[in-house]
């Protein structure tokens, strides 16, 4: 009872902190200002609807409440990122149509990869991993479903604020680094 109640407690705590530290990356590697609270706002929405939809399932673990959060946001936050920086053209809804598309393309793997390794954890002996594997096998897929709809809206939404806000990204231009890297493989 003890550590259910501090695990309770300090529930807000690691979500603040891990929305805390994923704000503070994005907004330096990222290409504009306004950029993670988008991505953010998307993400929080599937993660909303993933612990609303737990009420089905009757009663979930403490833990499993504790971790589902920050672990869907961790696990669906590069689903968003894949979705910013498709090759944009000029009409804009034609371009975020192909961006999805394409979005969509490279990530249904790794999604149905982490989704297969959260169903993984039902088989545990413990009832934890059953309750853990089933809320984020769920999130995993809320995520991407969030990222081919909610966020490609936020993001056609504030089209004219997210322009605004654009600065140059930090990270260096990897290309030359790519290409190098491709022609000596067999090294790496």
């Amino acid at each position: 009872t003890d550590l259910k109640d501090l695990c309770e407690a300090e529930e807000p705590i690691y979500v603040g902190l891990a929305v805390l530290f994923a704000c503070l990356a994005m907004l330096i590697l990222l290409d504009g200002w306004l950029v993670p609270f988008v991505f953010l706002a998307s993400i929080g929405m599937m993660i909303l609807l993933n612990l609303g939809t737990n009420y089905f399932f009757g009663e979930i673990s403490y833990i499993t409440k504790a971790l589902s959060a920050v672990l869907q946001l961790a696990v669906t936050m590069d689903y968003s990122i894949f979705l910013w920086h498709r090759e944009l053209v000029s009409d804009k809804n034609e371009a975020m149509a192909k961006a999805i598309h394409e979005t969509l393309t490279s990530v249904i793997g790794s999604s149905v990869t982490t989704v297969a390794g959260f169903a993984a954890l039902c088989f545990m002996t413990f009832t934890l991993g059953r309750d853990l594997g089933i809320v984020m096998a769920k999130g995993v897929i809320l995520g991407v479903i969030g990222c081919v709809t909610v966020l490609p809206a936020l993001i056609l939404v504030l089209d004219k604020p997210l322009q605004k806000t654009k600065h140059r990204s930090l990270i260096p231009d990897m290309t030359g680094f790519a290409k190098g890297v491709c022609k000596v493989f067999p090294v790496f």
